[in-house]
């Protein structure tokens, strides 16, 4: 545990939708963690229900990837992923996802052969020896707060060699099967060089 709390109480079926302060009572960490975990489960859910479980917006969808002189590169934008805002304000190469992906792989394509892209997303715990600006300098600089961030890296993973006709999503990604009732969508794609 990176942070020091006193306890988790929120409980989605209980599906409260805020938590109230009273006067002339005390307030405790488990309270207002209560409340943010009320409000991200509130907004997670809200985008599933919209969004389905991956997805972004027309006119700025995200994470584009592409080929330039032999660099791989992530264009910006904005995606979805199980509810989690995955953001990238603009274009980087593969290799330098530093925010997000620290010591990435090479950025220049890999060996020859057929590739899946994808992007791993997960909530990583922040402390203030992650981000000293946490720190309360007023207080003569002790952590009072810790912080919750949306990582997102893209990865490949070499599913086949060049020519490999038998290469098909389902195989690849038993998850990406429409009758699994998990993804309705269907993608094939190919990255050249430009």
């Amino acid at each position: 545990m990176k942070g020091d709390f006193s306890r988790y109480t929120f409980r989605p079926k209980k599906r409260y939708t805020g938590v109230y302060l009273q006067q002339g009572r005390v307030m405790v960490d488990a309270d207002f963690n209560e409340q943010v975990d009320i409000t991200r489960n509130r907004i997670t859910t809200g985008t599933k229900d919209l969004v389905g479980l991956c997805g972004g917006p027309i006119d700025n969808a995200g994470f584009e990837v592409k080929v330039e002189n032999g660099i791989i590169k992530i264009g910006p934008g904005r995606y979805y992923v199980d509810g989690i805002l995955c953001a990238k304000d603009e274009e980087e190469d593969f290799g330098g996802q530093e925010m997000d992906l620290p010591g990435a792989i090479q950025p220049t394509l890999p060996d020859s052969g057929i590739y899946l892209a994808y992007l791993d997303v997960w909530q990583h715990h922040v402390t203030a020896l992650e981000d000293p600006v946490i720190r309360e300098v007023a207080l003569g600089g002790p952590d009072t707060t810790t912080r919750t961030r949306a990582v997102n890296q893209v990865k490949l993973m070499k599913v086949g060699d060049v020519g490999d006709a038998s290469i098909n999503c389902v195989e690849v990604c038993p998850a990406c099967d429409p009758s699994s009732g998990e993804v309705a969508g269907k993608l094939r794609a190919m990255v050249t060089e430009e």
